[in-house]
């Protein structure tokens, strides 16, 4: 398998992650520490994770929406507790005119804000009482999910 900048890309990104924890993920994952560590080595013959999802997502962007083939990576990203946001969204949270597709990339932001404070709400109540930092906690998610869906509102009318 060729070397290319994709695969230089990935051996660093899993060498800098799995660096002095290779033994613990190997046995986490049930694989040898020697597995995991070739994910770090550009000339490795087998993919690594990272560019199996890339190509999986990559071959479901043809085929599916943004929002429903990325759902992989927005569970990943939430469950670490981090959250993915379209790169064509604009600092001020508009689309740029010219870009075809950010009606669909600011609907993509949008869904992941509502689901998150719809998230908020659902494990806020595992316990049928909500607290007052829980009580917060879905006030700004609501708040950051209405203003995403103002910013979707205010992109679909300037497409018009």
């Amino acid at each position: 398998m060729p070397i290319d900048s994709t695969r230089t890309e990935w051996a660093a990104a899993f060498h800098r992650a799995t660096w002095g924890c290779g033994p613990a993920i190997g046995r986490a994952l049930g694989l040898s520490a020697r597995t995991v560590q070739q994910w770090g080595q550009p000339d490795c013959d087998k993919r690594s994770p990272g560019e199996r999802l890339e190509i999986a997502m990559r071959v479901a962007l043809e085929h599916r929406k943004p929002h429903d083939a990325l759902a992989p990576l927005h569970l990943l990203a939430s469950r670490l507790g981090y959250r993915l946001e379209p790169a064509a969204v604009s600092d001020a949270g508009t689309a740029s005119r010219s870009e075809p597709r950010a009606i669909t990339l600011q609907a993509s932001r949008a869904m992941v804000e509502t689901s998150q404070a719809v998230n908020a709400a659902i494990v806020a109540l595992e316990d049928e009482v909500i607290s007052r930092d829980e009580l917060e906690e879905i006030h700004r998610e609501c708040d950051e999910a209405i203003e995403a869906l103002l910013v979707l509102k205010r992109t679909v009318a300037e497409q018009a």
